[in-house]
């Protein structure tokens, strides 16, 4: 990271820790740091910093910084560091400071089952255990999820488009098969009219909901009957996922099937057999099938008279104990779209990012919202007021790039078009 923006990323993020007058009385505290692994003094991208079992949370950006506001209610309660590979690390939040910088180093963590013994493991069984168990794994009673996610699609150096929303999502427990519900609570959108005029990306109510694995299995490629018919299980071992010994699972494609296949892991506690991570991927023929279980189908809001070929696919989706019952944590992807105009005869490699985030469970609220988006509305359509105070009082994800300076760039492109 050079200085300059070294120099404006800790700007911004000594802005978004300020706290105003009308903040201090609630009596929250404001925390940031740096993540890295004690091995190489390397940052630990993706590691999760949260209120152990209370569901507000944040995790680390590229560069392993994080920044968290932490409520009074919790003042006295335990902040949770974790990482896949690493051990966890507790600290007792009564004895942070507000304003306080945490460097914090972690340890890698590595438990396998001996290759001998993986043999005695039955995948499938174990995965059909997990299902049978979401009732009494996860929160099977209203509650509402407050989350963050950011969307960047760019090419090279140059920014294509920029999403950003904070949300409510009401979940009417893991087993019961109500729709959910989305409240927006504020976001922004920026696209390049110039160099991305042909193609519009984004999120809706419907799609934010299937990030959430567990409570939307038929929607899985992999886990709903079809996917469990078409794919092959095996045990890989046990490892720790953030302080939890879990079956760690590969899977692929059964040889002969096509189209939107998957490879990838999926990491059950040992324990209660609660699906606790997945990592994983279209297939190389599932990455020729754009069809409606990609994550890059479902995030497509507009498509002109152009092709679009899918180059690569990765999705990660993480779970957290709130209490003593999982929900979702995080979810995050990384796409790489061929966009081919026949007209002009050009191509156009876009990468696009995708981070969202649970910053919030609240588990006592059990009425709906009386307000809601629809399901397949397009939240890029309601965009609020911009600025560098917007996500000041927002539990976010700390940014791998300047998100303010490519708002603006991306205005000024679109200001010279007209």
């Amino acid at each position: 990271m050079n200085k300059l923006f070294f120099c404006i990323l800790l700007s911004s993020l000594l802005l978004i820790l300020r706290v105003d007058a009308a903040q201090a009385q609630t009596g929250s505290i404001s925390v940031s740091g740096k993540i890295t692994a004690t091995e190489n003094g390397q940052p630990v991208r993706q590691a999760s910093i949260s209120i152990d079992r209370k569901g507000v949370g944040t995790a680390t950006n590229t560069d392993g910084l994080f920044a968290l506001i932490i409520p009074a209610n919790n003042l006295h309660d335990t902040l949770k560091v974790s990482c896949i590979g690493f051990k966890t690390k507790l600290f007792a939040i009564a004895g942070l400071t507000n304003g306080a910088t945490m460097n914090i180093a972690l340890e890698k963590s590595i438990t396998e089952l001996k290759e001998v013994n993986i043999a005695y493991y039955d995948a499938p069984k174990i995965i059909q255990k997990a299902i049978d168990r979401i009732g009494a794994n996860y929160i099977n009673h209203p509650h509402i999820l407050r989350g963050f996610y950011r969307m960047y699609t760019f090419s090279g150096t140059a920014p294509l488009q920029l999403s950003e929303a904070v949300f409510d999502v009401y979940n009417f427990g893991y087993a019961d098969k109500h729709a959910d519900l989305f409240r927006l609570i504020k976001a922004r959108n920026e696209k390049s009219e110039r160099d991305f005029s042909k193609l519009e990306l984004g999120q809706k109510p419907n799609s934010v909901f299937e990030h959430d694995i567990v409570n939307h299995l038929a929607a899985c490629g992999f886990l709903n009957d079809e996917g469990l018919q078409n794919h092959q299980f095996n045990v890989a071992g046990i490892t720790d996922v953030k302080g939890y010994q879990a079956y760690e699972i590969d899977f692929k494609e059964k040889p002969g099937i096509v189209g939107a296949t998957y490879r990838g892991r999926i990491f059950i506690d040992t324990k209660t057999y609660a699906f606790i991570y997945f990592d994983f991927g279209l297939s190389p023929t599932g990455l020729a099938d754009l069809g409606t279980g990609s994550f890059a189908s479902r995030s497509l809001m507009r498509m002109g008279d152009v092709q679009i070929e899918l180059e690569s696919d990765h999705t990660e989706v993480s779970y957290q104990e709130v209490g003593n019952k999982w929900v979702l944590a995080s979810v995050g992807g990384d796409n790489v779209l061929n966009v081919q105009n026949p007209n002009s005869k050009s191509a156009l490699l876009a990468n696009v990012k995708f981070n969202y985030q649970v910053t919030a469970v609240d588990t006592v609220q059990k009425q709906p919202f009386s307000s809601k988006l629809g399901r397949n509305e397009s939240i890029n359509n309601h965009d609020s007021n911009a600025g560098e105070k917007f996500w000041k009082d927002y539990n976010i994800l700390l940014s791998d790039y300047n998100t303010e300076d490519i708002f603006k760039k991306l205005q000024t492109i679109n200001k010279a078009l007209k």
